[in-house]
């Protein structure tokens, strides 16, 4: 029997990769260093009165999205029409009117279409056109739809992303179907790569638990991990690759839980809450998730998520609860039942949110997705041209490695 195709990861990419080899009737192991499946993408399911996702939480480019069929087959649910005024905004003490909230959402629709128009592989402010009192709540969604301050991103290399406007959430949970769509495949938790090394017929795949020989392997860890230097890679075209990974880095974003009993009656039809507090660049920003168990979900990006994780849960929880009691009174502190937080900015498996190519970076990025590096490839968002930061620009581009690698007789 030849040598299997070696996965490393189980997120997106890696299932993705593994559904392709067996398509394909190749042999091929996935190797997980965690204890559970799915990367990025992680529903919660205890904690908190309901689940919430840790990670992705959007089907975005629904009309296109390739997960959306998987989202089907599975039984995943996902809302595809938005509430008529999905929007609120608080600023100068109070919340905001039909007719600013309509400024607001003209200052973000400007924001991104001078990015999608400059081709200019320049920090993305340096493109933006004035947003007056809306700067805040500007800079924030956009550090928020980046995975990072937007002064450390190419507007070039944003701009390469194909949206299609459509964008659906999964309230089952996107990272449940997720790992669902890994059901049956060969793949192996709790297995910590270290190192790998091309040969003339294939790769050696050193693991905490051994070496193993692979016909070829996909990579399809974070770009923070291959930056960080936990897998080493012999002298060849992928550890060319991996020197240069540094200019596409992953950001970071974090989340805060807010399991409500009630959800404040300001919010009755509001999906999104923006509160601009006094004095501070960036708006505080808030998902929120009507139902049997209410939610409100705190998004933080950029410097800001790096220094609330690296103080702690408490800080990053203070933060977002700091945000709410400015704009509902301390009253609303009584309405919190239970509290939940992620850590990727700190876990050592991801090392930040998604990938962004820092100024200048644009054009390596588009040759590092196109770089032929032999029986070593890549694969994940960071390595989707028109998908990244996207759990199926992840998948899809798992699956057009793996097609490479094992060409149909």
């Amino acid at each position: 029997m030849s040598d299997p195709i070696i996965i490393i990861g189980a997120g997106a990419a890696g299932i993705g990769a593994a559904l392709e080899c067996a398509a394909r009737g190749a042999p091929y192991l996935v190797l997980e260093a965690s204890d559970r499946i799915g990367g990025r993408a992680y529903t919660a399911a205890s904690g908190l009165p309901g689940a919430w996702d840790h990670g992705c939480h959007w089907l975005h480019c629904a009309d296109v999205n390739p997960l959306v069929a998987w989202a089907d087959q599975l039984g995943a649910t996902y809302r595809t029409a938005e509430v008529a005024n999905p929007y609120q905004i608080w600023t100068d003490g109070a919340f905001v009117g039909a007719s600013d909230v309509h400024a607001y959402d003209a200052a973000v629709t400007a924001a991104f279409d001078a990015v999608e128009r400059s081709g200019r592989d320049v920090p993305i402010p340096e493109v933006l056109p004035d947003a007056g009192r809306w700067t805040p709540a500007v800079r924030q969604i956009l550090a928020l739809m980046a995975g990072e301050d937007a002064a450390r991103v190419s507007a070039a290399g944003y701009a390469d992303y194909a949206d299609t406007g459509q964008n659906w959430p999964v309230l089952s949970g996107y990272g449940a179907f997720i790992g669902a769509m890994a059901a049956g495949l060969s793949i192996r938790t709790g297995i910590t790569v270290r190192a790998i090394t091309q040969r003339s017929n294939g790769a050696t795949v050193i693991t905490d638990q051994g070496a193993l020989n692979a016909s070829g392997v996909i990579v399809t860890v974070s770009t923070g991990v291959l930056a960080s230097g936990a897998i080493g890679f012999g002298p060849g075209p992928a550890a060319d690759l991996v020197a240069k990974i540094g200019d596409i880095p992953c950001g970071a974003y974090e989340k805060v839980a807010f399991a409500m009993d009630v959800l404040p009656p300001e919010l009755h039809g509001t999906r999104f809450l923006s509160i601009q507090q006094a004095g501070a660049d960036l708006a505080t920003s808030f998902q929120i998730i009507p139902g049997a168990a209410p939610m409100m979900l705190c998004h933080v990006a950029g410097d800001t998520a790096r220094a609330l994780t690296a103080a702690g849960p408490a800080a990053l929880t203070d933060y977002a609860q700091g945000a709410l009691v400015q704009a509902f009174g301390a009253g609303i502190s009584e309405r919190i039942v239970g509290t939940a937080t992620t850590g990727w900015t700190e876990n050592p498996l991801i090392l930040g949110s998604y990938s962004q190519a820092r100024p200048g970076a644009a054009q390596l990025r588009r040759d590092l997705i196109a770089a032929d590096t032999g029986c070593v490839a890549f694969a994940g968002e960071a390595f989707s041209l028109h998908w990244q930061s996207t759990a199926h620009g992840a998948y899809q581009s798992g699956r057009d490695v793996a097609a490479r690698m094992t060409p149909l007789s």
